[in-house]
């Protein structure tokens, strides 16, 4: 490994090291306690290993010959994959979901499907960064902030637009919180794709990313317009996750793994 490597190596362990360490400690101090007996608090500790091992499964499959060939380099990608995903998430919560007060200390099942939903879209988009062959560490982080960016900000206009938040945080509706899932899963799979691919130029890069990624608008749009009509109101406070939040949670998962099957 060459000594810029190293030391992102290095930055990366300890950023790891202590977001998720944060993490792991909050939601045992919390489980600790005899009022506290809701499973789903137990994501910040089980869905962080199953994004590490879907991270892990494209790097030793579609990443570079360099990465798959070399135990070296996969366990630096994850490492780097893990800190990315946890600060990743910080600036998450600071558009409106905390999984420290909204999921671990009040047990909230709609934060609770928002949040998993939001690992798994931030995984992808880090993952599709490193599709591909590319000159190096450098080349990841590029297509990595092209793709989480854009989910951020789609998530900024849809919940300011559909309400998804509020839904969420103050309604705790949890079919709110798995229509969100699946929208944040269903549009890191498509920005994902969208900055896989042999690297060429920083422009050309951009280039590609609009012209594979522009079906995530299509979500968007339909999440907007989804949300107007099946979000929490006064004569219904709490709607059905059966009629309400799964059938739009399959469908746009389906969607989204038709068009990352086509786009193969």
């Amino acid at each position: 490994m060459s000594g810029d490597e190293v030391l992102v190596l290095i930055v990366s362990v300890i950023i790891a090291v202590l977001l998720w360490g944060k993490s792991i400690y909050e939601t045992l101090r919390v489980r600790s306690c005899p009022s506290s007996n809701s499973g789903i608090q137990l994501i910040p500790l089980g869905v962080p290993l199953l994004c590490a091992g879907a991270l892990y499964y494209v790097l030793r499959r579609y990443a570079s010959h360099d990465v798959r060939d070399s135990a070296t380099y996969t366990t630096f990608y994850v490492i780097m994959g893990a800190a990315w995903v946890g600060a990743a998430m910080r600036v998450w919560e600071l558009l409106g979901i905390n999984t420290r007060d909204d999921l671990i200390e009040r047990g909230n099942t709609a934060a609770a499907f928002a949040i998993f939903g939001a690992l798994i879209a931030i995984t992808f988009c880090f993952a599709g960064g490193n599709v591909g062959d590319g000159p190096g560490w450098w080349v990841v982080v590029f297509a990595a902030l092209l793709s989480t960016g854009s989910l951020f900000l789609l998530w900024c206009a849809l919940d300011r637009l559909g309400g998804l938040g509020e839904a969420i945080t103050v309604d705790r509706d949890p079919a709110s919180g798995l229509r969100a899932a699946g929208y944040l899963i269903g549009s890191g799979v498509i920005l994902g794709r969208a900055v896989a691919g042999n690297w060429v130029s920083a422009g050309a890069t951009i280039v590609d990313f609009g012209v594979l990624g522009w079906p995530v608008l299509v979500v968007f749009s339909l999440a907007v317009i989804l949300e107007r009509f099946l979000r929490p109101n006064a004569q219904a406070p709490q709607r059905s996750v059966l009629f309400f939040g799964l059938p739009v949670f399959l469908a746009v998962i389906a969607a989204s793994s038709w068009y990352l099957k086509v786009k193969s």
